[in-house]
């Protein structure tokens, strides 16, 4: 019985983390590490994994409507902290969980 509630737990993990649509880090954007995104940073790292998943053989369905720094940049100071990034965040997974149809109760 233990095993099986580890093997539902370990499997119940894998899905939900995969709900969040593997979203990068901070740190993945922020790679001189100073606290800041900037623009460049932003586009370099979300070119390298646009990149990355093609080369995986995902589908780049709405690479066409991939965030722009600006989207992110929201107090417009020309760099993005940890808090607007998290935010931002938020935001993609809230708008990939409506696409998907999740929240969306029994009648949809």
């Amino acid at each position: 019985m233990k095993r099986l509630t580890l093997v539902s737990l370990l499997i119940s993990s894998a899905l939900i983390a995969g709900m969040g649509y593997n979203m990068p880090s901070y740190s993945d954007f922020d790679t001189d590490n100073n606290g800041k995104i900037t623009q460049a940073e932003f586009e370099n790292a979300q070119q390298k994994r646009m990149t990355e998943q093609a080369e995986a053989g995902k589908m780049m369905r709405n690479a066409a409507n991939a965030p722009t720094f600006k989207d992110a940049d929201t107090n417009n100071d020309g760099s993005i902290d940890a808090s607007e990034f998290k935010n931002h965040q938020q935001k993609q997974n809230a708008q990939m969980g409506q696409r998907n149809g999740m929240g969306q109760g029994k009648n949809r």
